[in-house]
């Protein structure tokens, strides 16, 4: 099963916000704690607080398994990238034309071509456009620079009031949020791994 996450990005998805002050805000809130790699953190105690999960008594693993599993709650910033990237998830919905709401019910087929640079074509309208650009219904998306809370679960929880203000006053822009899978290669996956039989090992 593919694991899934809380993406937050700037409403501009061409928008390239300071890697550093975004960081710096996260440790501010608290919502990150240690580094467990580039650019990850293990969760603060603020990240319980900033993504509000629905229920009254959600079960959150916030430190990685014997294994190194990822599937523990943590934050990951990713970019800037040199165009918007389209991250897409296993519950993603079938996206509308921002022109005349058509669905493009092939987008899976498409989505290989879009990441080398093809734009989405509607066949319904003729509209041309990045599949950025496409509406997800919050289900995936598309930035030059990525804030990502890992582990949860389309529609589990999503970010506090407080979150999305303290971004927009210190980016000067409002910012959105989506569901879709876990942003991780294998390098990564390994680093885990190495790190937490690191933490578990005092020889090490």
């Amino acid at each position: 099963m593919k694991l899934t996450s809380l993406f937050l990005a700037p409403a501009d998805e061409y928008a390239t916000p300071d890697i550093a002050a975004l960081v710096a805000l996260l440790g501010e809130l608290d919502i990150i704690a240690d580094p467990l790699g580039p650019s990850t953190y293990y969760a603060g105690e603020g990240f319980a607080r900033h993504v509000v999960f629905a229920g009254c008594s959600p079960h959150l693993v916030m430190q990685p398994t014997a294994d190194g599993n990822p599937a523990f709650c943590h934050v990951a910033v990713h970019g800037p990238y040199p165009s918007p990237y389209l991250v897409t998830g296993p519950n993603t919905v079938k996206p509308r034309c921002p022109q005349c709401r058509s669905r493009f019910t092939d987008w899976r087929e498409q989505l290989s071509a879009w990441g080398t640079g093809d734009p989405a074509v509607c066949g319904q309208c003729g509209y041309t456009g990045p599949a950025t650009g496409l509406d997800w219904r919050q289900h995936a998306v598309g930035a030059r620079v990525l804030l990502e809370m890992r582990n949860v679960f389309p529609g589990e929880a999503s970010p506090s009031d407080r979150l999305m203000q303290r971004l927009a006053e210190t980016f000067g822009q409002s910012w959105r949020y989506a569901w879709a899978g876990m942003l991780i290669d294998q390098s990564e996956a390994d680093r885990l791994r190495i790190r937490n039989a690191s933490d578990r090992d005092p020889k090490t």
